[in-house]
């Protein structure tokens, strides 16, 4: 099966990137494809412009955005990397939402319905933080995040999130054994989503 990463953290050599690594290298090594969105390498655009907006004529679908969908309708399933600002995923992933999965797209309205088009595929999401679980619970934050990303943002879309593996206190000079038991995680990850059952096709 082929996945999808994207990927967000301005400095290359983040907890971030390191944790997207290991996950690609793990899917790689039990049989899958792996596509690497890095959205700061790319120079994502993500403001969304007028004319991708739904209105008397059908929304504009640039072609920097029409190759990110390609991507998008490839993979049988989709993993994002980001680390949380304001409680929330960095403004280049939300414009990636913005302008990636947009109407006609991802999803598409009947009537006053709103109809998934990416039914089938499924997701992750890894998350880092500065701050602890506990405050992330006690102040309200990850109910409302969670909620967020899988009923207002996949869900409508089809698309299934498997899981929501976050990595809180993160902190700059992480000890390297505390970066091993993290991406040894994210490895226990990959293979309990796709390495025990036979690979999908799609």
């Amino acid at each position: 099966m082929r996945h999808l990463l994207i990927v967000a953290n301005p400095r290359r050599q983040s907890f971030t990137h390191k944790v997207a690594r290991a996950y690609a290298d793990e899917l790689e090594s039990l049989g899958h494809e792996v596509a690497f969105r890095d959205l700061y390498k790319l120079n994502f655009d993500p403001v969304l412009g007028p004319d991708e907006l739904l209105g008397p004529t059908p929304p504009a679908v640039p072609p920097d955005i029409r190759r990110e969908q390609r991507h998008v309708e490839a993979a049988g399933a989709i993993a994002f990397f980001y680390p949380l600002w304001w409680a929330f995923m960095p403004a280049i992933v939300k414009g990636y939402i913005d302008r990636v999965f947009s109407v006609g797209f991802a999803y598409a309205f009947e009537g006053d319905a709103m109809v998934p088009r990416l039914s089938g595929k499924k997701a992750l999401i890894f998350t880092s933080s500065g701050a602890d679980m506990a405050y992330l619970q006690d102040s309200g934050q990850w109910r409302a995040m969670c909620a967020l990303e899988r009923d207002h943002i996949l869900a409508p879309c089809g698309i299934e999130l498997l899981d929501h593996v976050h990595f809180p206190a993160i902190q700059p000079g992480l000890p390297m054994s505390v970066l091993d038991t993290h991406r040894a995680r994210v490895r226990q990850t990959a293979e309990r989503c796709w390495g025990t059952a036979p690979v999908p096709v799609g």
